[in-house]
């Protein structure tokens, strides 16, 4: 990863970098008092804008909070939200006939308080991939795990404190593209075949930090300001794919299927695959030396198709984790 790249971000600055309001913003009234806190847009009302957009103003906080998704880059979706296409992002909301927004004020002392860290790799999420993530968990009693569909999977650090809560979510870009919610913002682009081309057999890894104690965390900033995060040297992403996978223990992958197998398993794990005094062991088991010989001959049939099995899922984490540095 060369810079950090978002899906989503969140930006609080001052509100007086809200210079006008192009159309009628809906009033936030404190239900008590009656007093106007402030006003707000979203684009969850406006069919005219085909991506998260959410622009609000705190009266008594004096505060200007914008919210966007890298979808507002529209033909260059691709690119995600970053230091090269920040204020790109920005200076498309004035263009949008919705409000106009002081982009170097914003840039310059705004702060990020939420946001997805995403990168898109060359991977296809096929079930062999899915199951190697499924299986190569390092830290089982950690981590809980949903496998969905042959589309993804989600790593959930599942701990009651909000600041300590992590999910790493990986799934098929291309198919999360074409679902019937994107048929819009998709329809809205110049460059809807170019862009569903970019995504084909990509798979895409997602990291929400949803508080800034967590951005800091992931980041190693000492303040969310725009800049500070977008120009950071870590890897939020690979930092939580170390978490989940750098313990990874071998693991007997193949199923059982008989009460035979689960016996040669047994042995294999009783003398840490050592063949030779598997063999010892067995010698006078048998009346002849072909049924010796025959027994081994399985045995050591299935500790090839096991170690087959693990090296293989071993080798797919480490291309994912290759991917993702």
């Amino acid at each position: 990863m060369q810079f950090l790249t978002l899906d989503r971000v969140k930006i609080k600055s001052n509100n007086k970098y809200l210079l006008d309001t192009q159309i009628k913003f809906n009033k936030d009234y404190d239900h008590r008092s009656g007093m106007l806190k402030g006003e707000f847009y979203s684009s969850k009302a406006d069919a005219d804008i085909p991506y998260n957009l959410y622009i609000a103003t705190s009266i008594p906080k004096q505060t200007l909070t914008i919210e966007f998704s890298s979808k507002i880059l529209q033909e260059n979706y691709p690119l995600l939200i970053s230091k090269v296409t920040i204020e790109d992002c920005l200076q498309r909301i004035n263009q949008l006939g919705i409000c106009q927004i002081n982009v170097k004020g914003i840039l310059s002392t705004g702060c990020i308080t939420s946001m997805d860290v995403t990168t898109d790799v060359d991977l296809q999420l096929t079930p062999s991939v899915l199951n190697a993530l499924n299986e190569q968990v390092g830290n089982y009693r950690r981590y809980r795990w949903e496998h969905y569909l042959n589309e993804g999977i989600s790593f959930t650090r599942d701990v009651k404190s909000r600041d300590c809560k992590e999910a790493l979510v990986v799934y098929n870009k291309a198919k999360e593209l074409q679902k019937t919610e994107n048929v819009a913002f998709l329809n809205s682009i110049p460059n809807k075949t170019q862009v569903l081309d970019y995504f084909t057999d990509k798979t895409r890894f997602e990291l929400s930090l949803d508080t800034t104690c967590k951005i800091k965390q992931y980041t190693g900033v000492r303040d969310t300001f725009i800049w500070d995060v977008l120009n950071t040297k870590a890897n939020p992403l690979l930092k939580v794919f170390e978490r989940i996978f750098g313990n990874v223990e071998a693991c007997n992958c193949t199923n059982l299927l008989d009460y035979d197998t689960y016996m040669m398993d047994m042995l294999l794990v009783q003398y840490n695959n050592d063949l030779k005094q598997i063999e010892q062991t067995l010698k006078g088991m048998f009346k002849t030396r072909s049924g010796l010989n025959k027994r081994m001959n399985k045995i050591q049939t299935r500790l090839a198709g096991k170690q087959a099995s693990t090296d293989k899922k071993s080798n797919i984490i480490q291309n994912v984790r290759s991917l993702l540095a």
